[in-house]
């Protein structure tokens, strides 16, 4: 049966308004999928401002790395507490005071971190810097290998007359124990922060027979007085024998004045 004209106009306009409405609801559907590329570009773009701010902050909770040509946390304040008071060695303070103070402690002992931050500043001004007491430290780095590499850029430092210096500043910077942070480029820095040493000699010196030896002879003497833990601490009137310092009630700047003053007031 032949189509009407009317009826032949009908189908052609539905078929295009069908037609319309397919290309419409495809602009619909490329404005979405444009906007949703806008918006992963803007994400990726805003992702990658984070990663660089959080890159260029140190990221994580460990907070800003040091970065180079920064001093040495504590530089300062280690050289100030250490000013003027003579080293030999492993020794502090004048050679020929009527006290000495021994003290042996782990480069990784965090309870010798604490010793070293707050009680021993006190008794080193108090004590060692008007030439009453000699402080001797006993490195004898049991805890494990981060132990011995401090313990023998420690006793290298020594060589040079620089231990305090070095054990201060090494404790001010401590890390979680024997977590790998004592590499040679930690030492170095810590070295570097310690007025007038010499680290590429310091460095050097670790592998010299001297400072094996001082290890050595500090776990022998800690033993020998029958001491377990660090830090602990003998006192005693110069070239006697020395006692352990009862630190039964914890160590604190007290604990040791009271040894120390006893031990004065004995020599009258």
């Amino acid at each position: 049966m032949a189509e009407t004209s009317g009826t032949r106009r009908e189908r052609r306009a539905a078929a295009r308004a069908e037609r319309q409405e397919r290309e419409r609801a495809e602009a619909a559907r490329a404005r979405q999928r444009k906007r949703l590329f806008q918006l992963g570009g803007a994400l990726a773009l805003a992702a990658a401002i984070i990663v660089v701010i959080v890159i260029a902050t140190g990221g994580g909770d460990d907070g800003p790395t040091k970065q180079a040509g920064e001093p040495v946390a504590g530089a300062n304040d280690t050289a100030a507490l250490l000013a003027g008071i003579p080293q030999r060695g492993a020794e502090l303070g004048d050679p020929r005071a009527p006290v000495t103070l021994i003290e042996f402690g782990d480069l990784q002992c965090p309870y010798c971190k604490d010793a070293s931050d707050d009680v021993l500043p006190p008794i080193i001004e108090d004590y060692v810097r008007d030439g009453r007491v000699k402080l001797i430290f006993r490195d004898v780095a049991f805890l494990g290998d981060d132990s011995i590499r401090g313990a023998q850029m420690g006793a290298a430092a020594g060589l040079q007359n620089k231990l305090w210096d070095f054990v201060h500043l090494f404790y001010i910077n401590q890390g979680a124990e024997n977590s790998g942070y004592v590499t040679d480029e930690f030492l170095r820095e810590i070295g570097g922060g310690v007025r007038g040493l010499d680290v590429d000699r310091a460095m050097d010196d670790r592998a010299n027979p001297e400072v094996q030896r001082q290890i050595s002879e500090a776990q022998r003497e800690w033993q020998g007085y029958g001491l377990t833990g660090t830090p602990s601490f003998v006192v005693g009137r110069t070239g006697s024998e020395l006692e352990p310092v009862d630190m039964e009630q914890g160590l604190t700047v007290e604990t040791l004045s009271t040894a120390i003053d006893r031990v004065l007031a004995e020599q009258g």
